[in-house]
């Protein structure tokens, strides 16, 4: 009977991780049409607008989720046909975040590599960068400095999109 009951739950875990992937795999989709329809700027005021109370407490568990559906965005970078970079999967993330009422921040970088200005972006939670390790050296920008179209704003993207 334990057997059984084991199997069933890893049949429903494998079914609950196969249905965020088919979710992510279509928020890389959305989120590629609307930059080229409305740029960073209309995109980031969409999702900016779902208000999330700064009281919010990030539990452990909420970061390991969050970390759960970055996982689920970049395999579905990987397989997708748009060419995702780290801007595509950050806001991916912070979208679905902040449409489950957490309190998450897309926030982007820059860094001079090789006398060039090289820009990353990335999401965190709680002060938990949840969508890659890769953001040390990058000095984050404020608030402000974001408010422009960050992806036309002649930076050249550090991320590359995810190798297929």
């Amino acid at each position: 009977m334990a057997k059984l009951r084991d199997a069933g739950r890893h049949i429903a875990g494998r079914c609950a991780d196969l249905g965020l992937f088919v979710r992510a795999y279509i928020r890389v989709g959305h989120v590629d049409l609307r930059l080229r329809a409305y740029g960073f700027q209309g995109v980031m005021q969409r999702v900016e607008r779902r208000i999330v109370s700064e009281g919010t407490t990030v539990h452990a568990r909420d970061v390991r989720r969050a970390r759960r559906y970055a996982r689920r965005i970049e395999t579905a970078a990987r397989l997708h046909f748009v060419r995702a970079r780290c801007l595509h999967r950050s806001l991916a993330l912070h979208e679905w975040l902040r449409e489950e009422g957490l309190p998450s921040e897309l926030r982007i970088g820059v860094r001079k590599q090789g006398g060039e200005l090289k820009a990353h972006a990335w999401v965190e939670l709680g002060q938990h960068v949840v969508t890659e390790a890769a953001v040390i050296g990058f000095a984050p920008l404020g608030r402000a400095a974001i408010e422009g179209d960050a992806s036309d704003s002649g930076l050249r993207w550090a991320c590359q999109p995810v190798d297929r």
